[in-house]
């Protein structure tokens, strides 16, 4: 399968919504629950998309692909940041920001399209 950039985004865009119906509203057992240590749960995985993919490493990195940042080097991001920074945090949050920072980093020119709107 060749990318195309179109296609690539038609599935982030759609991320936000996927994920809002299969958690929004469940029982806390079951979006905090986990595998065992060092493992993430649903809970979890929500803050590591907002912090690690739409707020510090996403866009920025895209960026240094796209030519658009000054240097071609990766900064590292803090993987687990999420956790501590969540703590306090309801789901139902996690969801309406992640919702709202893919749809800014989709419509910004820097990621080469589009939100389609739904």
């Amino acid at each position: 399968m060749s990318f195309r950039l179109d296609s690539a985004i038609a599935v982030l865009s759609r991320t936000p919504v996927v994920l809002d119906h299969w958690l929004r509203g469940l029982p806390s057992e079951w979006l905090t629950a986990n595998e065992g240590e060092g493992t993430w749960s649903p809970f979890d995985v929500v803050g590591h998309l907002i912090d690690g993919g739409e707020e510090t490493d996403w866009m920025p990195r895209a960026r240094i692909i796209l030519g658009k940042a000054g240097h071609r080097r990766f900064e590292p991001f803090d993987m687990v940041r999420h956790i501590e920074r969540n703590r306090a945090r309801a789901l139902e949050s996690l969801l309406d920001e992640f919702t709202r920072l893919r749809g800014e980093n989709l419509a910004s020119p820097d990621s080469g399209g589009t939100v389609p709107h739904r």
